[in-house]
């Protein structure tokens, strides 16, 4: 099963959960089912150096080649 990241609709918690594609995990937080799954961004190590998966020319699926501050 994949992880992935939610924010909380009600009270805006990030958290990761590993479940299947289709399930609306509750939040920690609060408890509440009104959660949004958000685009993750993972990084890898070649040759010493940690490098993100936006970095070096690519772009995040957020923006899908825009310029966002979030992967910019």
């Amino acid at each position: 099963m994949p992880l992935y990241e939610f924010r909380c609709t009600k009270c805006g918690a990030q958290f990761e959960e590993l479940c299947s594609a289709e399930a609306r995990p509750g939040c920690p937080k609060c408890g509440a089912t009104e959660v949004k799954r958000l685009f993750s961004a993972f990084a890898t190590k070649s040759g010493g150096e940690f490098r993100s998966s936006t970095q070096g020319g690519g772009s995040c699926a957020g923006c899908a080649g825009g310029s966002c501050a979030s992967c910019h």
